[in-house]
């Protein structure tokens, strides 16, 4: 290990740039995560058909991923806290990609429930434990750009997901012909299982490479120089005992009696309620309202998803002034709450879009503006959460995932239970009222105080 070098006599040595290698890796995860989180969904419509099943159970299936997802995040957040990430993050991106190849052998509708159920408690592991990867492996002034370097793999997986899914889809239906497929071809009703076995091979390849690569310390890597442990921690990056993670269990008292933590929750929810059309009814709501054509589905549904990751640039630089401008307390705050008002305003115009491109141009703004509180959301954690970072994270995910959860039932209730023609503009109406309570509830975050003081500790019990 190079830490046995003393680092004065390195002290002229230029710091090593692994730290960046680390979070590429996180990065490359978000893509695997949301590439088999969205496939499912863009490819439903073909799904429902070949397994037999309505578009109420294709939406039971969609929405029981995110409940999983949701249940799995606190202990994926504490399982990083305490064991780190290389082996049990390696291990959860072998489990969801495990999950996500055999859907390629399901033939009934439980079968299907399981799986998704599966996948979504494997994936739950990735950004709590991707958090953990930040804390431990970058320094404070650059957290807020490798996060949102992470966030942006996510939605780039996101985004390339529906195209790549549908275009897969065709190449297998059409065979040598798929240079000359017509834009109005329609997909075999079994041609997404290849999609689906690919997808689970290509991520259990990512686990190893990943398991391969990874280090839970930057003392533990090799090709870290004493130069860039000083500036990732100091000297105290130094210390083999700081490979040990923290054996406490997680502030869940400290999380229930935060005022803040559920305002936070809030918005997260909120955000993933209308988050959540885009990436499972996207492709229905065009299909009914628009008849759109499933490779323009591929493409328009890859649009707002592409929006989030100018969101979240620019979420970054907002939040990170506001708070440089007013303090934490309100730099994340009004960062959320503003972020919610666009949403609102954008998601009240859908309903009066007159084709598919303009409605996908508002729900573009949609993906934009729920990504530029995406940073705020992430920075509050952060701020509040201390060693508990992974904890603080995971906890605000699941009450924020359970909002993606609902999302499939939320929006195929109200358009089933709607006069024929209005159900879509009731939906985005009941969302965009949602985002508004969202925008009102954000004013309560704040950040400046931290969910449980340095001199505590949780050992099972709150103590001193």
């Amino acid at each position: 290990m190079n830490s046995a070098t003393p680092p004065d006599s390195h002290s002229q040595q230029s710091p090593t740039r692994v730290r960046w290698l680390m979070i590429l890796l996180a990065t490359f995860t978000a893509v695997l995560l949301y590439l088999d989180r969205v496939c499912i969904s863009t490819a439903g419509e073909t799904v429902a058909q070949n397994l037999g099943i309505t578009k109420a159970e294709l939406d039971k299936v969609l929405g029981a991923f995110f409940v999983t997802y949701a249940l799995g995040q606190l202990p994926a957040g504490w399982l990083g806290d305490r064991y780190g990430a290389r082996w049990t993050l390696g291990l959860y991106i072998f489990l969801w990609s495990l999950a996500t190849g055999l859907l390629a052998f399901a033939r009934t509708l439980s079968a299907l429930l399981i799986l998704r159920l599966a996948c979504g408690l494997f994936e739950a592991g990735a950004y709590p434990l991707a958090a953990s990867i930040v804390r431990r492996w970058v320094p404070t002034p650059w957290r807020g750009t490798a996060s949102a370097i992470i966030a942006v793999g996510g939605r780039l997986g996101g985004a390339v997901a529906p195209v790549m899914t549908i275009q897969l889809m065709l190449a297998w239906t059409w065979g040598s012909q798929w240079w000359s497929i017509p834009d109005d071809a329609k997909a075999s009703l079994d041609s997404w299982r290849p999609v689906m076995g690919l997808y689970g091979l290509a991520g259990i390849v990512g686990a190893g490479f990943f398991v391969l690569l990874f280090r839970d310390w930057p003392h533990l890597h090799p090709a870290v120089n004493a130069a860039e442990l000083r500036l990732i921690r100091g000297n105290e990056a130094l210390n083999a005992g700081s490979s040990q993670g923290s054996s406490e269990w997680p502030p869940i008292l400290a999380m229930v009696c935060s005022f803040p933590m559920w305002m936070n929750c809030a918005v997260q929810f909120s955000a993933n309620l209308g988050w959540g059309f885009l990436v499972t009814k996207l492709p229905q709501f065009l299909n009914e309202t628009f008849h759109s054509s499933q490779q323009q589905q591929g493409w328009l549904q890859s649009l707002p998803l592409a929006a989030g990751i100018i969101g979240l640039f620019l979420g970054g630089l907002f939040t990170d002034a506001l708070t440089r401008s007013f303090g934490p307390r309100w730099g994340r705050s009004l960062a959320m709450s503003g972020s919610r008002l666009l949403v609102f305003a954008a998601l009240v115009a859908v309903p009066f879009a007159g084709s598919a491109w303009t409605a996908t141009l508002l729900l573009a703004v949609v993906g934009m503006a729920t990504d530029l509180g995406t940073p705020a959301v992430w920075a509050f954690g952060q701020d509040v959460g201390g060693r508990f970072v992974g904890s603080a994270v995971g906890w605000a995910n699941m009450w924020g995932n359970f909002g993606v959860a609902v999302s499939p039932a939320f929006f195929g209730w109200i358009v089933g239970a709607s006069a024929s023609g209005s159900g879509w503009n009731h939906a985005f109406q009941a969302c965009a009222a949602v985002n508004l309570i969202a925008a009102v509830a954000a004013l309560g975050v704040n950040a400046s105080k931290p969910l449980v003081p340095d001199h505590q500790t949780y050992s099972g019990n709150r103590g001193s």
